[in-house]
């Protein structure tokens, strides 16, 4: 045999080379579409409405926040069209919510499968990341529903929810990542995480608009347009109550989100590779 036919042999446990990570997760693409098929089938398998449970779960939040925040807290104040504000505020925020949570459970709830199969882990965090954007497309035919029904009128800035969304994906991509690494190590993660999101959705502004609040606080505003969640929320509902498209700099912000924390993500998981499933 040529010395050049010689397969050079690979150290077993050492950390894949990112290059190469990406074309396995590519050789095995169908794969993961296959699981975010499969869970969002099985999601609500066994309830009577089945997948309207997808656009059915924003909606209560939407009429939760409205009694509670609309009516009763009075941050509608200032507001034209505080329904509108709200849905698109609980709809964006959902996507980002269901992305992490699913995405802490994603490695430590299929151990099995990792015991019995080689396969790039990072499909399982992306797959269910990519099973959560296809309820959001679910899902924002009620939030366009709820808008139109508040006496919006359709605006070419609507199509700019497109490529929002798809920068929001990679972010989250990136988010459940980093939280499926972290949830593995420490499962005590998932008992945190769901406050840890609770609280960073007050704070970008699910349900008010922190750029008036702090209109008394300019020191703020830059905190305040730097939270990705927020500027997710806060474009996606210009472009649908106010017909303003993002400026520039705003999208560029949004691209260095979703591109830095989705390669920042991809590198943390990475680094643990072959320590998944191992209990």
């Amino acid at each position: 045999m040529a010395a050049t036919d010689v397969t050079p042999l690979t150290l077993l446990g050492a950390k894949p080379r990112l290059i190469s990570y990406l074309r396995s997760i590519w050789a095995r693409r169908e794969f993961a579409l296959e699981i975010p098929r499969a869970e969002l089938a099985a999601q609500h398998r066994n309830t009577v409405l089945g997948g309207v449970w997808h656009v059915l779960n924003p909606l209560m939040l939407v009429g939760v926040y409205y009694v509670i925040f609309g009516i009763f807290v009075r941050s509608d104040r200032g507001i034209d069209n505080f329904v509108g504000f709200l849905a698109i505020g609980v709809f964006v925020f959902h996507f980002t919510t269901k992305s992490a949570q699913a995405g802490a459970r994603s490695i430590i709830g299929n151990e099995g499968l990792l015991r019995a199969v080689a396969f790039p882990r990072a499909i399982l965090p992306i797959s269910v990341v990519l099973s959560e954007f296809a309820a959001l497309l679910y899902a924002m035919a009620a939030m366009f529903a709820i808008v139109l029904m508040t006496g919006e009128e359709p605006g070419w800035t609507w199509l700019l929810i497109a490529p929002i969304s798809l920068l929001q994906l990679l972010f989250n991509l990136g988010l459940a990542m980093l939280v499926a690494r972290l949830a593995d190590h420490f499962r005590d993660i998932l008992q945190v995480v769901p406050y840890t999101l609770r609280i960073w959705g007050y704070a970008s502004g699910v349900f008010y608009d922190p750029l008036q609040r702090a209109s008394e606080y300019p020191f703020l505003i830059g905190v305040i347009k730097a939270n990705p969640v927020f500027l997710y929320m806060h474009l996606s509902r210009r472009a649908l109550l106010d017909d303003a498209p993002p400026t520039l700099h705003e999208w560029g912000v949004l691209t260095g989100w979703g591109i830095a924390a989705c390669i920042a993500g991809l590198v943390f998981f990475l680094a643990k590779e072959h320590h998944y499933g191992r209990g």
